[in-house]
């Protein structure tokens, strides 16, 4: 129990930040190409001070996140599984249940900027990639059996 804890509770902090990471945005238009909208994401991912920005807002959030106090969030989870809650110490945070897991906002500002370059790579290469894989999907289409 105590070593299932500690993750229980860094999954739902992990989960809780969705809601803080929203930005109120321009809507595309629904004429807006798919394409453009891929080669700006590819663009921003490949932006090294957008990459140093995003990765300085999540080591915030997970700084954050690690002094949090577990006792609301563990009765808050016991409520609405309808279960009781185990005792949480009114003090206790994720941090001082889990001392080691202090190093994963350094962790995440160092290794973020290199997983949005390999994002945005991926992505340009996927999208260099796209008619090879339309004109497979269409011979596939072809050379499959027709179901009676």
């Amino acid at each position: 129990m105590r070593k299932t804890l500690p993750l229980a509770l860094s999954l739902a902090a992990l989960a809780a930040p969705a809601p803080l990471l929203a930005q109120d945005a321009d809507l595309p238009s629904p004429g807006l190409a798919e394409e453009d909208e891929k080669a700006e994401l590819a663009e921003k991912f490949a932006d090294p001070e957008y990459q140093r920005q995003t990765a300085l807002m999540v080591r915030s959030l997970a700084e954050v996140l690690l002094d949090l106090p577990l006792a609301p969030l563990m009765d808050a989870m016991g409520q609405a599984a309808g279960e009781d809650a185990p005792e949480v110490a009114p003090g206790t945070t994720l941090r001082s249940m889990a001392p080691e897991a202090g190093r994963i906002p350094e962790e995440i500002e160092r290794n973020l900027p290199r997983a949005m370059e390999s994002m945005a790579v991926l992505s340009e290469a996927f999208e260099a990639m796209k008619p090879a894989l339309e004109d497979m999907a269409e011979r596939m289409k072809e050379a499959a059996p027709e179901n009676p």
